[in-house]
């Protein structure tokens, strides 16, 4: 009975992905908000946080980032303030394949694994917030990190490769959440943090649509493994058509 109520959500959903795809590719939206966009990979894949990470709920709690689901309140920094958001969906989620992790390491003692090209914000020297791919992170860059559940920034002090088994792509209303208690971007491959956050609005739309009918868990959060089925349309539509908006 679920599954037939869902299935026009489903539908719902990839008429407004589609739909917003074609309106946000146009060339005078890329000239205002800049290029970045998803992943460009022979093998599509989001990856991002290492299994082992830990998120901070708006209740104080630390969560392993595998039972997170839907609806979960989470701890994120707006504006160099504190502030809560929901949990939506996994954006790719494998328990038992291993990936490539960079682990990093504050002066604060705060540790933060994630993969290549995932996004992480760091204070630029004119003081301005900046995201750069993890691989791209140097000694001395100052990470956003919760320290007595206060906001400090701390300077990466040491950076190792380390491969990990699983990897989990968690998507949150702001599109940023607390790891460990260091600030991440949800985006994976993407050159531009926000303009990664803004072709999630048709997800921030459809999953408050399903909340308003009490339909939870609308992307199968806890059944299916592996990179969302719109996830990889989008993906394809990126690699194809605005290649030049993707790391490779």
């Amino acid at each position: 009975m679920y599954s037939m109520i869902n299935i026009p959500y489903r539908i719902i959903l990839v008429v407004l992905t589609l739909f917003y795809i074609d309106y946000t590719s146009s060339k005078k939206l890329f000239d205002m908000y800049g290029k970045g966009a998803w992943a460009h990979s022979t093998e599509i894949k989001f990856q991002c946080f290492s299994g082992d990470s830990l998120i901070r709920l708006s209740n104080g709690e630390n969560k392993q980032i595998a039972y997170l689901k839907s609806g979960d309140e989470i701890l994120t920094i707006e504006q160099s303030k504190i502030v809560s958001t929901q949990m939506i969906m996994m954006l790719d989620k494998q328990i038992s394949k291993e990936a490539l992790f960079y682990k990093l390491r504050t002066e604060s003692g705060h540790e933060i694994s994630l993969t290549d090209f995932h996004l992480i914000p760091i204070i630029s020297s004119n003081g301005n917030q900046t995201y750069l791919a993890a691989k791209h992170i140097q000694i001395g860059d100052f990470l956003y990190v919760l320290f007595n559940d206060k906001l400090q920034y701390s300077p990466v002090i040491n950076i190792t490769i380390e491969i990990k088994k699983g990897y989990y792509a968690p998507l949150t209303m702001k599109g940023t959440l607390l790891v460990n208690d260091v600030l991440a971007s949800c985006f994976a491959y993407a050159k531009n943090h926000h303009l990664a956050q803004l072709y999630m609005f048709p997800f921030r739309l459809y999953y408050k649509l399903t909340r308003f009918f009490y339909l939870n868990d609308s992307f199968n959060n806890y059944k299916s493994e592996g990179l969302h089925w719109i996830i990889a349309i989008m993906f394809d539509f990126a690699r194809y058509f605005r290649p030049e908006t993707l790391f490779s």
